[in-house]
């Protein structure tokens, strides 16, 4: 009976960590940007979720013209807000005081990032893996 009933609690642990809403399966994304027909060579792109996407914000690297949401950065389904940043120049972020290098600047317009017009992106539950590229003008 014990031997039975080990079996059963050890079979009930195994089912319920399979099938947590948690445990859902992540996307990965990359693709290419480019503004004005050339490619992004130093940038970065966020992927804030929109109202009911809960997933947390994502956020990765543009390097000539190429970027990858992977493993543990890809994306849980739901809708995604879109931010690219497009930076020149020297290595110290902007607004960052603290390093000693010239700042970056960061060369696109607000449409593109802090008043975002770049059409939201979406991630079907059954999505394994995609690909988008983001041309801006």
């Amino acid at each position: 009976m014990q031997k039975t009933l080990f079996l059963l609690t050890c079979s009930l642990l195994l089912w319920s960590c399979g099938n947590s809403a948690d445990n859902q399966a992540f996307t990965p994304l990359s693709g290419k940007v480019t503004y004005q027909g050339q490619p992004v060579l130093d940038g970065v792109i966020r992927l804030i979720p929109a109202k009911g996407t809960q997933a947390p914000v994502r956020t990765t690297q543009i390097k000539s013209g190429q970027y990858q949401f992977a493993e543990r950065n890809a994306l849980k389904s739901g809708t995604y807000q879109v931010e690219i940043q497009a930076y020149r120049g020297g290595s110290r972020l902007p607004g960052d005081k603290t390093a000693n290098s010239p700042e970056r600047e960061q060369i696109l317009p607000d449409k593109y990032n802090k008043q975002t017009e770049i059409e939201a992106l979406t991630i079907q539950p059954d999505d394994h893996e995609m690909q988008k590229d983001f041309n801006l003008n």
